[in-house]
C-alpha cells in the first residue's frame, strides 16, 4: 500500500492536534488541514482516498480526546467511540469537497463551506432517541469540541467576529486560509499528471489565476475579520457589576463519590473564606461578595421540590421527609450572601421522582431585628430560582438505549443509576447586590458552554447581565481537558457579549470578559490554575452591547449547508448530463 496519500493525511491529524491543548500552537490551525486537503485531487482510487481521509481524522481524535479515558476505566470505550465515529464527518466533508471541486470552486471557498457545514452537523448530531421517548423531551447531543475556530482562542482581534456568526465564522476564516494554502501547495507541486488510476479522475492542478483568487479571498476574509475585531475592541470601559467569588476545590471525582462529607466540608470551608467570615468568632472580617458560586454537583445535599400542579400528598414514601430535611439544610443556614449551588435536584411530578443536574440560587433574608436565640425558628434564606441542565452528556448523565440494550449501562462510570432528566427552560436568576443594584444572570452547567445555542438564548430577546458556568472537571484529573474547556468558554462570552464567571471543581475557574479576554484566574498561568484549591473574586464587567449572533443565530452554517447542497445537486445533474 503506497504511503503517498496516507502520510499527508495522518500528518494533518497530528498538526491539527498540535494546534489545540496541551500544545496550544494556535497558528498551526491555519495550515493543519493542508496535507489532508491534497486528497481532494489526489490521483488515487476512491477507497484509498477515503481510507486516508479517515485515518487522518482518527489520528486527530484519538490524540485530542485521550483525556476522556482518565475519567474511569469504562471511559476507554467512550474514547475509542469518539476516535472511531468522529472521523466519519471528515469523510463526509471530503465527499462534499470533491463535488464542489468538480464545479471549479477554489478550495478557499469550498473548504470552509464543507468544513463548517459538518462542524455544525457534528454539534447537533442527534443521539439518545430512546431517552427522548421516555422523558418526552427533545434531546440533541452532539460533540461540540475541537472546532477549527477554537484553535484561535488566543487571537483576540480575530475571534471578535464570533459575535456576528459564532465560532463557525472563525472556523470559516481559518478554513478559507487552509484552502488557499492548499491550492498554492498543489500548484507549486504541479508536474505532468500521471495516467489516471481506475476509479480516479486523475490529478488536477489549479491555474495561477485560481490560486491568486483563492489567496485574495482568504486574505480579504482575514483582513475584514481583523478590522472588525479592532473596531469591536475599541469601546468604552465596561460597567461595574456585582462582586462575585467562584470557589474551586481540588477533588477528583473519586474523592467526591467516596467521601461526600469531606466534599461538603471542603466547599463549606472555601465558602466561608470567600465571604470572609470567621466561624469561630462569628464575625465578618471583610466585605463579602454579592454572590458565591459553587461548582457543578459539589454540594452533596439534594434539593427536593414538587413540580407545579403536583400534589405532595401522593408522593413516594419518604420524599416528604427528604424534602423537609433538604429545605431545612439550605434555608435555615446563614450563608452570608447569595449562593449558587451546583447540586442534584429531585422533583416529584405527581407520578415519580425525577433527578436533575441543577443550579440552585439561595438568597439571604432580612431578619427581624428583635429576633433572639430561643424564639421560634424562621428561615435565614430563600430559594430564588433553579436551573436544570438541558444538554446532558451520554453515559455520564443518561445511557442511550439503556432499556432496549441493557449492556450499554456497563459503559457508565457509575455503579448506580445516575440517569438525569433534561431541563426544559432557561432560568433568569435575579441577583440583588449589597449596594441595592439589581442584576440578572444565566447559568450553563458543565459542557453546556460548548453548545453555542444555549448561551445565545440568554442574550437574545431579554439579555441577562452576565453568565455563570459551573462544572465538575474533577473527572479529568488535571489533563489538557481543563485548558481546552476554558478556551471554548471564551467564545461563548464573545457570542453573547456577556462576561462569564466560571466555578469549576479542580479548575479552571475564573472570569472572562465579553471580549473573550481572561480577566482573572487562580494564578497567572493556566497550567498552574488547575488541581489547586482556590477562591477567585472579582467585579463582573458589564457590557451593554448587543450581538448579531444572539439575534440571528447560526446563519453561517446554514449558508454553508445551502451552498453545499446546491453544489452537490449541481454536480449530480452535471454528471447525469455528461
Amino acid at each position: 500500500m503506497k504511503p503517498r496519500v496516507f502520510v499527508p493525511a495522518i500528518a494533518s491529524g497530528v498538526l491539527l492536534w498540535l494546534a489545540f491543548f496541551p500544545c496550544d500552537l494556535g497558528p498551526l490551525g491555519f495550515v493543519a488541514l493542508v496535507p489532508w486537503l491534497t486528497l481532494v485531487r489526489a490521483p488515487v482510487s476512491g477507497w484509498r482516498r477515503y481510507l486516508a481521509a479517515y485515518l487522518g481524522g482518527f489520528t486527530f481524535f484519538a490524540l485530542a480526546t485521550q483525556w476522556v479515558r482518565v475519567a474511569h476505566p469504562m471511559m476507554y470505550g467512550s474514547w475509542l467511540g469518539l476516535a472511531v465515529v468522529m472521523p466519519l464527518f471528515w469523510l463526509a466533508a471530503l465527499a462534499v469537497l470533491r463535488k464542489l471541486d468538480a464545479l471549479k470552486l477554489p478550495l478557499a471557498v469550498s473548504v470552509p463551506v464543507a468544513w463548517v457545514a459538518f462542524e455544525f452537523f457534528r454539534m447537533h448530531f442527534p443521539t439518545g432517541f430512546t431517552f427522548m421517548k421516555h422523558v418526552g423531551a427533545y434531546q440533541m447531543i452532539g460533540f461540540g469540541w475541537y472546532f477549527l475556530g477554537y484553535t484561535q482562542h488566543a487571537f483576540t482581534p480575530l475571534i471578535q467576529i464570533a459575535d456576528v456568526g459564532g465560532v463557525y465564522a472563525v472556523s470559516f476564516v481559518v478554513g478559507a486560509v487552509n484552502g488557499a494554502v492548499a491550492e498554492l501547495v498543489l500548484r507549486l507541486c504541479a508536474r505532468p499528471a500521471p495516467q489516471p488510476v481506475s476509479g480516479s479522475a486523475g490529478a488536477s492542478f489549479p491555474s495561477w489565476k485560481k490560486v491568486g483568487g483563492g489567496l485574495a479571498f482568504a486574505l480579504a476574509l482575514l483582513g475584514v475579520g481583523l478590522g472588525y475585531g479592532g473596531w469591536r475592541l475599541n469601546h468604552a470601559p465596561f460597567g461595574e457589576g456585582p462582586k462575585v467569588s467562584a470557589v474551586q476545590g481540588n477533588l477528583t471525582q473519586d474523592d467526591k463519590m467516596d467521601d461526600p462529607n469531606g466534599l461538603l466540608q471542603s466547599y463549606s470551608d472555601l465558602h466561608y473564606q470567600a465571604i470572609q467570615y470567621d466561624r469561630t468568632e462569628n464575625r465578618f472580617y471583610g466585605d463579602p461578595p454579592d454572590l458565591v458560586v459553587w461548582p457543578e454537583t459539589c454540594c452533596p445535599v439534594d434539593w427536593c421540590d414538587v413540580a407545579p400542579g403536583a400534589s405532595l400528598g401522593d408522593s413516594v414514601p419518604g420524599f416528604q421527609r427528604h424534602r423537609v430535611n433538604s429545605q431545612d439544610w439550605f434555608l435555615n443556614r446563614q450563608w452570608g450572601t447569595n449562593v449558587l449551588f451546583g447540586l442534584n435536584g429531585l422533583e416529584w411530578d405527581g407520578a415519580r421522582v425525577w433527578k436533575y443536574n441543577s443550579a440552585l440560587l439561595v438568597k439571604p433574608l432580612a431578619r427581624d431585628p428583635l429576633w433572639k436565640p430561643g424564639d421560634p425558628q424562621i428561615a435565614f434564606s430563600a430559594a430564588a430560582g433553579r436551573y436544570d441542565k438541558m444538554h446532558l452528556v451520554p453515559f455520564g448523565e443518561y445511557v442511550p438505549l439503556g432499556d432496549e440494550l441493557p449492556f450499554m449501562k456497563r459503559f457508565t462510570p457509575y455503579t448506580h443509576d445516575y440517569a438525569c432528566r433534561p431541563g426544559e427552560r432557561w432560568t433568569r436568576f435575579p441577583l440583588a447586590a449589597r449596594d441595592g443594584r439589581k442584576f440578572t444572570f444565566g447559568c450553563l452547567i458543565c459542557y453546556e458552554d460548548s453548545d453555542p445555542y444555549l448561551a445565545r438564548q440568554y442574550a437574545a430577546s431579554e439579555p441577562v447581565d452576565f453568565l455563570v458556568n459551573i462544572s465538575n472537571d474533577g473527572w479529568f484529573k488535571g489533563t489538557e481537558e481543563h485548558e481546552q474547556h476554558l478556551a471554548i468558554c471564551r467564545f461563548r462570552a464573545i457570542e453573547a457579549r456577556r462576561a462569564v464567571v466560571r466555578s469549576v471543581n479542580m479548575g479552571i475557574s475564573g472570569f472572562i470578559d465579553s471580549d473573550g479576554r481572561i480577566v482573572k484566574l487562580p494564578t497567572d498561568r493556566w497550567s498552574d490554575s488547575k488541581k489547586v484549591d482556590a477562591i477567585v473574586t472579582a467585579v463582573v464587567p458589564i457590557d451593554a452591547r448587543g450581538s448579531l449572533y444572539a439575534q440571528f443565530g447560526d446563519w453561517v452554517p446554514a449558508g454553508c449547508w445551502l451552498i453545499a447542497l446546491v453544489g452537490v445537486a449541481a454536480g449530480l445533474v452535471r454528471r447525469k448530463v455528461v
